[in-house]
């Protein structure tokens, strides 16, 4: 059979940030040679759409498999990807009518019923892991686990399958999708995800990863993950990575010993991570300095203790400004994420939330090494927990389709996100600029 691999749009074609479809590359690897295959990344593509016609028409593809991994872009945004994905399956359909049409990838997981039905071109969908699944759906035959299919005009879902052995991951097809097609033009986005670990144990009340990899954490061993830093580096140049678990340096002594690893062999290669404050210590984050970390990325999500406590986050305000002093003393580059105008808060929130705010910069300016504060609202999920309460206080009308953007936000109290941000962009660019403010001492 002919199989074509398609990453389909999910950013903002002309921003130039692109990233390696690592998903999608490891599962291209997993089609035996028996098979011929084609792929392309429509990322990449200045006529996304053009370039996957011609593929089509060309190639003649027995099966087409969609990869859609981002259902929004987030940050408060209002723009859906999801027309991406219709569109993809209608043009597979119409050109290539006899082929078989997959689709799968985490944005696809959040929803996978709902967009079997507003996509009724899709004939098979895959949720979550893909490795163990498309082995058996190539070689054809028997109900594959975690798939969806149409049957008697309804949709029928068989049971998730085991999870992934972690040490047992495909390498990405680096023939199919090659690393050195993305090293160039990225300015802030490292190109390169690097897999440490699947599935979170922690319970955030908006999040969606649990779901998506699992409750509990699945290790992968720390000399593979430096191999395949290794084999990305030396063969395709591969200088930045970005590790994609949840939270880097949790657990720690596995976080220590993938740092440990990356100083015995000596590379030299950056990378950054989602960093846990309330436990990261100095020695920690020495170590990982010494291992390569280029930027420290934090999501303490709320500035607020009410905040934290709704969203779950078992952090406090002393764990936040605690991180901040280490990665300050240190002067490595730090970004903090936080949401704003969450359920509950009110203006007396506003003035705790500022007063955060202020401190966090205070401790950063005199190493200038903070390199933004991204502040937005919380995206509204299905079935999670904050989505749950507010369906049940009646602060959510249940009929919500949260398959478009949703947040929560407010509209009398919006303007602290507004006033936040003034505060960062002030300091951030007197830091930059060396310039002091003698109203800020006072």
């Amino acid at each position: 059979m002919r199989f074509l691999l398609v990453q389909v749009p999910t950013s903002h074609l002309g921003v130039g940030e692109r990233v390696y479809p690592l998903g999608l590359a490891r599962l291209s690897g997993l089609i035996t040679e028996g098979h011929d295959k084609q792929a392309l990344d429509m990322n990449r593509s200045l006529d996304p759409w053009q370039d996957l016609k011609e593929r089509l028409l060309t190639f003649r593809p027995d099966r087409v498999l969609l990869s859609f991994r981002n259902i929004d872009p987030l940050a408060g945004q209002q723009t859906s990807y999801l027309a991406s994905l219709k569109t993809a399956a209608r043009m597979s359909r119409l050109l290539v009518p006899d082929a078989r049409i997959w689709a799968g990838g985490p944005a696809f997981s959040l929803f996978p019923e709902r967009l079997m039905t507003e996509i009724p071109e899709i004939d098979v969908g895959l949720v979550g892991e893909g490795e163990r699944a498309l082995p058996q759906m190539t070689a054809g035959g028997g109900s594959v686990p975690g798939t969806l299919w149409r049957e008697g005009g309804k949709i029928r879902r068989s049971p998730a399958g085991a999870p992934v052995d972690m040490n047992a991951l495909p390498p990405p097809d680096t023939a199919a999708f090659s690393p050195a097609d993305y090293l160039e033009g990225n300015r802030y986005v490292a190109v390169m995800g690097i897999e440490g670990k699947r599935g979170c144990d922690l319970s955030c009340a908006y999040c969606v990863y649990p779901g998506l990899g699992g409750r509990r954490m699945r290790l992968r061993d720390p000399e593979r993950i430096v191999d395949e830093m290794e084999t990305l580096h030396r063969g395709f140049g591969v200088e930045w990575f970005h590790f994609t678990d949840g939270v880097v340096n949790r657990p720690a002594d596995h976080f220590e010993a993938v740092c440990g690893a990356l100083v015995r062999r000596r590379l030299k290669v950056r990378w950054t991570g989602f960093f846990r404050e309330d436990t990261l210590t100095a020695a920690q984050l020495d170590s990982a300095l010494r291992a390569g970390l280029g930027a420290v990325y934090f999501s303490g999500d709320s500035l607020t203790d009410h905040g934290r406590r709704l969203l779950n986050k078992r952090l406090d305000r002393m764990d936040i400004l605690r991180a901040a002093r280490i990665t300050a003393a240190c002067r490595v580059l730090t970004m903090c994420h936080f949401l704003v105008n969450l359920p509950g808060e009110f203006p007396s929130h506003g003035a705790e939330a500022r007063e955060s705010l202020d401190r966090i910069l205070e401790i950063h300016a005199p190493a200038g090494n903070l390199g933004a504060v991204i502040l937005g609202t919380v995206r509204l999920y299905p079935d999670a927990p904050l989505t749950r309460r507010l369906v049940g206080e009646k602060m959510l009308d249940p009929r919500t389709d949260l398959l478009y953007p949703v947040y929560h936000n407010p509209t009398a109290t919006a303007h602290v996100l507004h006033e936040l941000s003034v505060r960062c962009q002030t300091a951030g660019v007197f830091s930059h600029l060396n310039i002091s403010d003698p109203s800020e001492a006072s």
